[in-house]
């Protein structure tokens, strides 16, 4: 975008903020709006892919339409005929599709021996004309661009009232402790929380200006979203930096809060969710009537224990900077703590079976369909990197009774690795793994690893391991490249190692790099929980990372029967670690 068509947007932009500051969404208000999006899901899909693919020709699904000789007539055709999902699911099969890889221009796109010109600007939504950029994920690389649009704020602040209705969170207090731009998160949670009437009383971000140094044109957002939401009545609060050392300073604000009897919501990841708990019962502090509103990472049974045994709960959410927020965690009866509503209004979901980019067997992946007009990205059956448990059912909720019946749940990721919230696609640690670190420090591509586990503190962790092999390593030098590394490629992404950094994620083990199959033995090693007692470890074919599931030997020697493929460790009764790039193990 050039610069007067980015000044021309912010001006837009800026006459439709003080429109969406004059009204504010109540849970009836939202509850219609899920109605109505849920009784014409058709005729929107139809509606955007005419608007936007069909009348676009920049799109890069056209020519997939067109190879699979899917006019505009016979999408309509198919999908009044079929059904919404039936007829994806036909296009998916025909190759009307993006992997991850592709999606993120790692991987060029190839149908039937045809090859597509692809830059990933061309997923943009033609149809918007005013917003805030915004970015994702992408070391080496720009990112994902992604405009933060007010109708789709409004949409999802909406929604968003309902959630709070199911949770008993409406009139609380909130406290927003999310990044400030380059990432989406923190401006579209703080113009959600507005838009319901709650503004944040403090804004805390976990990274500076300085460390990221965020473009003009981002800081400048900031500043106009605060000032000029203040001049149009909204009580909007500065951001305030608060480093990880530094989380007694938002345990206190949060002792403040408490003392006036109403509660409070805390929107952060789940690690930070976790840490407050854990600072906070250390303190005496009883957290009843407190409810984190977690996204950026997997809500594991590990962190939900550690918030709950504080006195609070957590309400996840299901986002991505492509789709925005596409599940709202569920408030009536669930079996796992990350169970979410699928918000079926603005996206669609089918699951295609596919093998990770790293081996280590297929997981049915999942595949979003944009439905609203409004989306950042025009999105047909585009892959988010996750994939988890879909299913239909009634909670007995207030979101299923407004029509949100589908669910999600037992989501992880098969091509990235996530700490504090902050993501790195699993391409680009390809590269450091087997390139930057043998370069830097010696040793061959097979004696380095990184695995995502918890720590005992039920804090998402990456660890670096580095087979003895390689000889003496300046640990801190290890990380510090590593960091480097993983913060080129633009500001998003030196924000995203800044959070790593103060975050403490990456931690240095010395030790043989961990085997999964096709290898003649396993390593002893520790799980979710820190327990570190000499366990035969069996590998479920989840994704590239590979999940380690550990399992003790029964009594006469032989492993237990393999477990689920839930990712949970059958000892300690939490996931274990995700581990990268796998190695090959004879199981």
């Amino acid at each position: 975008m050039s610069a007067v068509s980015r000044t021309m947007a912010y001006v837009r932009y800026a006459w439709a903020l003080r429109s969406y500051l004059r009204e504010t969404v109540t849970p009836e208000s939202g509850r219609e709006v899920i109605r109505v999006r849920l009784q014409n899901r058709e005729q929107n899909f139809l509606s955007l892919m005419k608007r936007a693919v069909y009348d676009y020709p920049s799109s890069p699904y056209l020519p997939m339409l067109q190879w699979a000789g899917c006019e505009y007539g016979d999408l309509e055709r198919m999908v009044h005929s079929d059904g919404l999902e039936p007829a994806l699911r036909r296009l998916c099969e025909a190759g009307v599709f993006l992997t991850i890889e592709e999606s993120k221009g790692k991987r060029q796109v190839v149908r039937g021996g045809r090859s597509l010109p692809f830059r990933t600007d061309h997923l943009n939504n033609p149809l918007l004309v005013s917003g805030i950029q915004a970015g994702s994920s992408g070391s080496r690389s720009a990112g994902t661009a992604t405009t933060l649009n007010l109708d789709r704020t409004a949409y999802h602040a909406a929604c968003n009232a309902v959630s709070f209705s199911a949770h008993g969170m409406r009139g609380r207090p909130t406290l927003l402790w999310n990044p400030i731009l380059p990432s989406a998160a923190g401006l579209a949670i703080l113009l959600q929380l507005c838009k319901m009437g709650s503004p944040p009383e403090r804004w805390f971000s976990p990274v500076a200006a300085a460390a990221i140094r965020p473009s003009l044109s981002k800081r400048l957002a900031t500043l106009y979203v605060v000032h000029a939401g203040r001049l149009f009545g909204s009580r909007i609060p500065s951001p305030e930096y608060v480093s990880g050392e530094e989380i007694h300073v938002i345990a206190e604000c949060l002792r403040d809060v408490l003392k006036r009897g109403q509660g409070c919501v805390i929107s952060c990841s789940p690690s930070s969710a976790a840490r407050l708990s854990t600072v906070a019962r250390a303190a005496g502090m009883d957290l009843s009537g407190v409810t984190f509103m977690t996204s950026g990472e997997p809500l594991t049974p590990a962190k939900d224990n550690d918030i709950r045994s504080a006195g609070a709960g957590a309400m996840n959410l299901y986002a991505f900077a492509e789709g925005g927020v596409v599940g709202l965690g569920c408030a009536g009866e669930k079996s796992v703590c990350d169970d979410v509503h699928f918000m079926e209004g603005s996206q669609a979901l089918i699951q295609r079976r596919r093998e990770t980019s790293f081996g280590g067997g297929p997981v049915d992946a999942f595949l979003f369909t944009s439905l609203f007009h409004r989306t950042a990205k025009v999105q047909l059956n585009v892959e988010s990197g996750d994939f988890g448990v879909h299913e239909t059912r009634d909670c007995g909720c207030e979101l299923c009774a407004a029509g949100l019946r589908r669910h999600l749940h037992t989501i992880r990721s098969f091509d990235k690795l996530t700490g504090e919230g902050m993501t790195f696609v699993g391409t680009d640690l390809v590269r450091i793994i087997e390139e930057v670190l043998p370069l830097r420090f010696g040793g061959a591509s097979t004696d380095y690893q990184m695995v995502e586990t918890e720590d005992a503190a039920s804090q998402t962790r990456v660890d670096v391991v580095v087979s003895p092999d390689v000889g003496i390593v300046d640990e801190a030098e290890l990380v510090r490249v590593i960091l480097s590394e993983l913060g080129k490629g633009g500001e998003t992404n030196r924000m995203m190692a800044e959070v790593w950094r103060q975050g403490r994620v990456l931690r240095v083990k010395r030790e043989t790099p961990h085997l999964t199959r096709e290898a003649s033995s396993c390593p002893s090693t520790s799980c979710g929980r820190g327990r570190t007692e000499r366990c035969t470890v069996t590998w479920s074919a989840l994704s590239g990372f590979e999940w380690a599931i550990l399992d003790r030997e029964s009594a006469d020697d032989r492993p237990q029967t393999r477990p689920d493929s839930t990712g949970v460790c059958r000892y300690c009764g939490e996931y274990c670690a995700r581990v990268f790039p796998p190695r090959a193990c004879l199981l």
